[in-house]
């Protein structure tokens, strides 16, 4: 979780590949299942999170704590070896994870919305496809090299 933070906590967004789709995975799958298919599984999944409102803000905001509160610990523990890690403040917490839940529940109902031949999903996917994007990722994301 704490790869996808800012320095002040906050979610990342501002990624040049937003999900890992690589060449290899790319070309198994073939250009028509990536448009066709993936597209249209993505879209109906974010359907499926958003429209019932399967509690999904209470997963993610019991998720997120814990993962805000680890990160926050390994962020002491890198500025201030050797010390205890100091709890982090409760209001503080709360606005984080907050933030964060609305970011994410944003982000879903983006991706659920269908209107005519484009969505978000389908520039998201070509993002994740644009050999210039991939070249700016981390190298970790380069398996194929």
């Amino acid at each position: 979780m704490w790869y996808y933070c800012s320095i002040s906590g906050e979610l990342d967004a501002n990624r040049p590949v937003p999900f890992r789709l690589t060449p290899n995975v790319a070309e198994f799958v073939t250009l028509t299942g990536v448009n066709g298919p993936l597209t249209a599984t993505m879209i109906s999944i974010a359907r499926c999170f958003v429209q019932p409102q399967y509690k999904l803000k209470s997963l993610l905001r019991a998720i997120l704590r814990d993962e805000y509160i680890t990160w926050n610990k390994k962020r002491q523990d890198e500025t201030k070896p050797g010390t205890q890690p100091v709890d982090m403040d409760g209001e503080v917490l709360i606005t984080m994870v907050t933030k964060a839940v609305s970011a994410i529940m944003t982000r879903l109902q983006n991706l659920a919305t269908f209107e005519g031949a484009e969505s978000r999903v389908s520039t998201l996917v070509t993002a994740a496809n644009n050999h210039d994007n991939l070249c700016r990722m981390d190298p970790a994301w380069h398996p194929w090299l």
